[in-house]
């Protein structure tokens, strides 16, 4: 599939793309290997294995930092010296098994995962993988990310979190709330977000002073996901506002400040939440015959000059525009996910740090 590379109008989200080995594809299954090999050589136990290999993933890229949810065959990683050379990967991939768990070898040192739990690598150090068939949501870090809030980062290769604990709870928690919410968010705010990851993982790990300040924002954000409930259920209604957020939640003002501070403030959380429904339904066809001055209105926009220029610095184009690049295709080849031999190819890319996005 042909995707546009210097668009200026294309609208600021995430690098999405998916892909799949069905079973005795053995096509996919050497691209899915070649694929994933700045990280891990990869195999399946044998050759019976190989022949019944499946697998499932969705990943979303914002700048350097990567999710992905990944259902697969049993399956063998191992990063070794070779590989860490290599590829020149610096960064910290934090996988939450939610089905399956894995034996893993860090440096001489073995550990079982079960589901549930939480494991932390380091991509500059040695490990190995031996996973059943499982389901994983894992998060990519960037090391620039982390250093600042832990004094040594070498603590975080092969540390679990066991599921159960308090810490595995709110991390975990916010690993399937930034997925959920992975498909409208921006690179900016998603990245953002990831930050709070990053302040979680300092709190159980032992931060650094300026950790624990992180860390203490990030367990006071967890209760962001009742925030951005009451905002969904409540984004047409055009008193939507700090104050209205406040007295909804029980917060003060300035707790709700603090609560959205990771991602640039709640009046600029709620505007972006209302442009990014407004321009789904603009480009969906279902809604091709809609006013769009009704679609804003639905949307809580009171002003439609205030709704054109909000939408044109968020989007680079007029609604109007939008809808007619939508109807010739473009919006379509901007939001599909990648499919083919590309996907393979978008992943080695992004995780050899170049822009997955420009082919």
């Amino acid at each position: 599939m042909r995707m546009p590379t210097d668009v200026p109008t294309k609208p600021p989200a995430p690098f999405k793309l998916s892909l799949g080995v069905t079973r005795g594809n053995k096509h996919d299954f050497e691209l899915w290997r070649w694929g994933v090999s700045p990280m891990f050589a990869m195999d399946a136990r044998d050759r019976a294995a190989r022949a019944a290999f499946t697998l499932s993933a969705t990943s979303y890229q914002f700048a350097d930092v990567a999710l992905a949810s990944v259902t697969s065959s049993a399956t063998q990683y191992e990063r070794t010296n070779a590989t860490i050379a290599r590829s020149g990967i610096d960064t910290i991939a934090v996988l939450l098994y939610l089905a399956g768990g894995f034996s893993l070898d860090v440096e001489g040192r073995e550990i079982e995962v079960t589901a549930g739990d939480i494991c932390i690598l380091d991509m500059t150090r040695r490990s190995r993988l031996r996973t059943p068939d499982y389901t994983q949501l894992s998060i990519v870090l960037p090391r620039a990310m982390l250093e600042p809030l832990l004094p040594n980062l070498d603590l975080l290769h092969g540390m679990v979190l066991p599921r159960g604990t308090s810490l595995n709870t709110l991390l975990a928690g916010h690993l399937r709330a930034l997925y959920s919410e992975a498909p409208s968010l921006r690179n900016g705010d998603g990245r953002s977000a990831a930050q709070g990851t990053a302040a979680l993982i300092a709190a159980f790990a032992g931060s650094s002073a300026n950790g624990h300040k992180r860390a203490a924002q990030a367990i006071a954000a967890a209760s962001l996901q009742a925030a951005r409930r009451t905002i969904e259920t409540c984004i047409a209604d055009p008193i939507l506002g700090p104050d209205f957020l406040a007295r909804q939640l029980g917060v003060s003002r300035a707790k709700l400040y603090r609560m959205f501070e990771p991602l640039g403030g709640v009046r600029n959380y709620i505007q972006q939440r209302r442009l990014t429904r407004a321009y789904q339904t603009i480009c969906d066809p279902a809604h091709a015959r809609e006013r769009v001055s009704a679609i804003s209105a639905r949307y809580g926009f009171t002003n439609d000059s205030v709704f054109s220029r909000a939408f044109r610095d968020a989007y680079g184009m007029s609604p109007s525009d939008m809808r007619a690049t939508a109807q010739a295709g473009y919006a379509d080849a901007i939001d599909a996910p990648l499919t083919d031999d590309g996907s393979y190819w978008a992943v080695n890319r992004w995780l050899l740090g170049l822009d997955a996005s420009a082919r």
